[in-house]
C-alpha cells in the first residue's frame, strides 16, 4: 500500500496503545470521580524566577526609628516547558506557548509613633499590580497570534491589629484580587479556529472580589488557640469548570456573608490537632440564595526530620460546581533533611473543594486558575534548597 492510506496505517501500528490517559492533549479535561494510579510522565511545575523584597525605611536619623517602612516584593512566573510541542509553522514563526504572570505586591507599615495607641496598634496599606499574558497559539489557527492579556495595576489592601491583651488579638481588614485563566497554551489544542479563539477570548474575563473581614485570636490556654473571623465579599466574574471540560465559563456575580471558626491544640511538642468551620451566605445578582458550609479536623505529627498531616472534612454543594463527593481526605508525609543542604522529600494526596466561602475566608491571592487544580491528585515531590 502506498500513499496517505499506508502512511496513517504506520501511524496507528507505532503508536503505543495508551488505557484511560489522565491528561488527554486534544480532549476533554476530566475531572474524575475516584483516585487513579498510573505511571505518566509528571506535570512539571511551571519554573519561576525568585521573588526580589526591596525595603527602604525612612527616618529622621539612623538611630532613630523608621517613619514609614516599604517593602516591595515582585515574583515572576513562566508557564509552559521547553519541551512543549510545537505546532507545525512556517519557516521564521515561531508558536510556542508562552504565558506568565507578574505579581508586584506593596506594602507600607505605619509608624507605631503615629498611632493612638502606640505599639498595640499596627496598620498596614498596600496594593498589588498583576500582568497576566498568555500568548495562545491556536494549533488549527497557527497564523494568529491573539494574546489573552489582564492587566490591574492597583488592588488595594489594608490592615489594622490591635493587641486588646497579653492573650486576644483584634484586626480589620480589606483585600481586593483577580484571577485569570491560566491553560490556554499548555493543555493542548483548543480546537478553535481564529474566530471562535477571538470570540472565546473576548468572553473570557478575569474573576474580580472584593472582601472585608474583622478576626479574633485567642490564646485560651497554652498551646490552645481560638479563632473567629467574619466577613463581607464581592466576587465578580467567577471562573467555574465544568466536570468534563477544562475551559471554563463566566458564572455570573454574587455576594457573600460568611464566617470561619478554628481552634487548634497542641497535645505534644511533636502531636497537633484543629477544627475549623467555615459557613457563608450567597446571594447571586439574580436573587437565588445558597449556603455553603464545611467542617474539617486535621492532625499534625512531627519526629525529627519527619512532618505528616491528614485532614478529613465535609463539605456542601459548591455553589458553582455541580454535586460531587462531599467526604475529602487529603494528607501528606514529608521528610526534611536535618542537613545545611535542606533535601525535602514529600508525598501528597490532594482533594480539593471548589467551595467559594473557604477561599475568601483566608487570604486569597491574585494569581491563575486551573483546572488541574479542581482534581484530585497524588504528588511525589523532591527539592533540594543550596
Amino acid at each position: 500500500m502506498r500513499g496517505p492510506t499506508s502512511a496513517l496505517l504506520l501511524a496507528s501500528i507505532a503508536t503505543p496503545a495508551a488505557a484511560e490517559p489522565l491528561w488527554p492533549d486534544h480532549d476533554h479535561f476530566v475531572l474524575k470521580p475516584r483516585i487513579s494510579f498510573a505511571i505518566r510522565t509528571p506535570h512539571t511545575a511551571p519554573p519561576q524566577r525568585q521573588a526580589r523584597i526591596y525595603a527602604i525605611e525612612l527616618a529622621p536619623s539612623p538611630a532613630g526609628p523608621p517613619d514609614i517602612r516599604l517593602a516591595l516584593q515582585r515574583r515572576r512566573q513562566r508557564f509552559g516547558t521547553l519541551r512543549a510541542a510545537r505546532a507545525v509553522q512556517m519557516p521564521g514563526t515561531d508558536v510556542q506557548p508562552r504565558s506568565s504572570l507578574t505579581l508586584v505586591d506593596a506594602q507600607f507599615d505605619l509608624p507605631d509613633r503615629l498611632m493612638p495607641l502606640g505599639d498595640a496598634l499596627t496598620a498596614t496599606l498596600g496594593w498589588q499590580a498583576v500582568k497576566f499574558s498568555n500568548r495562545a497559539m491556536n494549533v488549527t489557527s497557527a497564523y494568529s497570534r491573539d494574546d489573552l492579556r489582564i492587566r490591574d495595576g492597583f488592588l488595594p489592601t489594608a490592615r489594622l491589629a490591635l493587641a486588646a491583651t497579653d492573650r486576644l488579638d483584634l484586626s480589620a481588614d480589606y483585600r481586593e484580587t483577580v484571577q485569570a485563566y491560566g491553560d490556554i497554551g499548555t493543555n493542548g489544542a483548543l480546537g478553535m479556529d481564529a474566530l471562535a479563539f477571538r470570540a472565546f477570548r473576548l468572553g473570557l474575563r478575569p474573576e474580580r472580589d472584593a472582601r472585608s473581614r474583622i478576626a479574633l485570636r485567642w490564646r485560651a490556654a497554652p498551646g490552645l488557640h481560638l479563632m473567629a473571623h467574619a466577613y463581607s465579599a464581592t466576587v465578580h466574574d467567577r471562573l467555574a469548570f465544568d466536570d468534563d471540560a477544562y475551559l471554563p465559563g463566566d458564572a455570573g456575580s454574587a455576594h457573600l456573608r460568611g464566617i470561619r471558626l478554628e481552634a487548634s491544640h497542641a497535645l505534644s511538642p511533636q502531636l497537633r490537632w484543629s477544627m475549623r468551620y467555615d459557613r457563608a451566605r450567597i446571594v447571586a445578582d439574580g436573587g437565588l440564595r445558597r449556603i455553603e458550609d464545611r467542617l474539617a479536623v486535621q492532625g499534625q505529627w512531627r519526629r525529627g526530620p519527619w512532618r505528616s498531616a491528614v485532614t478529613l472534612a465535609r463539605a456542601s454543594t459548591p455553589y458553582w460546581a455541580a454535586a460531587g463527593h462531599r467526604l475529602r481526605v487529603e494528607g501528606g508525609i514529608d521528610y526534611v533533611s536535618p542537613t545545611s543542604s535542606a533535601l525535602r522529600i514529600g508525598l501528597h494526596l490532594t482533594d480539593p473543594d471548589r467551595l467559594t466561602a473557604v477561599r475568601l475566608a483566608g487570604q486569597p491571592q491574585s494569581g491563575t486558575v486551573r483546572a488541574v487544580d479542581q482534581a484530585r491528585a497524588v504528588m511525589l515531590a523532591a527539592a533540594l534548597r543550596w
